[in-house]
This record gives structure tokens, C-alpha cells and sequence, in this order.
């Protein structure tokens, strides 16, 4: 049990991409003094779990109501991850994060859809599907958010030491891992639709 949901904690946590999405963060928070740049992250971090978890328990519902099979579960996932992997791995500019607002941000656009965007809140939907209890699910989105937390609270020191190309390359790697995953996912999909055609 402890192996799934560090394993969905992960998957969570890369989905969300803090370190691919701390540029743009950054750019949006630069012109508050650094105390409020942290009350900022911190608050924005706790918005975007918030979110998540409405997702989490209501999607759930949401998807058993529709009667949908754990293959097709597993093809959606594995195919949604891999294209979120895509953009890590060639990662496109963020225009709109990037026009700075002379307003504090509020909600949005740090907590959605920067942290939890369409992408993740499909995934936290999807994943929900495979676990045995919502407590399980809600446990390993706190540890995913647990590290998202701390990438926010620290990008600023993150930018200065790793700078615009080491964050690149780190997303990068990021997004191989994600892609990793995904295959696998497909993978599993491909085994579940076989046997219940079998079956």
C-alpha cells in the first residue's frame, strides 16, 4: 500500500511541475518584497491542494457514476501523462504566467492552472480509480504536495543557483521519468483490455 501511494505521490508531483513552473511563479511574484513572495507561495500551495482534493473526492464519484473500465482508465492516464511529459520534455514558453500583473496574485493564476491545471486535476481524477480508499489517494496527494510546497518556498533560491538552464534541464529529466510512467500505464491497460477480452 505504502509503495502506491508514494508511487502516485510522485506521479502527482511531477505532474504538477513545480520546478517547470517556477519561472514563470517567480515572474509573477518578483516586484513583492521576499517575506511576501513566501506568504504568497505558501497560500497559493494551500489553494491549489485544496483544489485538488475537491477533485479528488468528487471526481471519483464523478467517474464511477460513468461506469468506466480500469482499462479504459489506464489507456486515458497513461496517454494524458505522456503528453504531459511532451511539454516537459520540450517545454513551451508560459506567455500569459509571464505577463506580469502589477496585482498580488489571487487563486489565479499561481494555484490554477499553473499548479493545478486541467492536467493534473484529470490525473488526481483518474488515479483515484486505483486505489483502495480515499484516504490512501488524500495521504499521497498531502506528500505530493508536500514537496510542491517546498520547490515554491524555494524557488527563488532554486533560480539563482540553478538558473534558467539548469531548471530547464531539470524539468527535462523530470519529464523522461513522467514518460516512463506513462508507458507503463499503458502498458497495464493493454494487459487489462486483453484479459477482459479473454475473459
Amino acid at each position: 500500500m505504502s509503495d502506491s501511494i508514494f508511487s502516485i505521490a510522485l506521479t502527482l508531483f511531477l505532474v504538477a511541475n513545480p520546478i517547470g513552473n517556477a519561472p514563470a511563479i517567480i515572474a509573477l511574484i518578483k516586484d513583492f518584497d521576499f517575506s511576501r513572495q513566501k506568504a504568497i507561495m505558501l497560500r497559493e500551495a494551500a489553494f491549489s491542494l485544496l483544489l485538488a482534493l475537491f477533485f479528488q473526492y468528487f471526481g471519483e464519484v464523478f467517474l464511477s457514476t460513468l461506469h468506466v473500465e480500469k482499462y479504459t482508465v489506464s489507456f486515458c492516464g497513461g496517454t494524458l501523462l505522456f503528453l504531459i511529459s511532451l511539454t516537459m520534455v520540450f517545454p513551451l514558453h508560459h506567455e500569459e504566467a509571464l505577463k506580469i500583473s502589477k496585482h498580488e496574485p489571487f487563486f489565479v493564476p499561481i494555484a490554477t492552472p499553473i499548479l493545478s491545471g486541467p492536467g493534473l486535476l484529470s490525473m488526481i481524477m483518474l488515479l483515484s480509480t486505483q486505489v483502495t480508499s480515499n484516504l490512501a489517494m488524500s495521504i499521497a496527494i498531502l506528500i505530493a504536495w508536500c514537496g510542491v510546497t517546498l520547490i515554491l518556498v524555494t524557488a527563488p533560491y532554486l533560480n539563482k543557483f540553478l538558473g534558467k538552464r539548469g531548471l530547464l534541464a531539470l524539468e527535462q529529466l523530470m519529464g523522461m521519468i513522467l514518460s516512463i510512467i506513462a508507458t507503463s500505464m499503458l502498458v497495464k491497460g493493454a494487459e487489462q483490455f486483453i484479459s477482459t477480452i479473454r475473459g
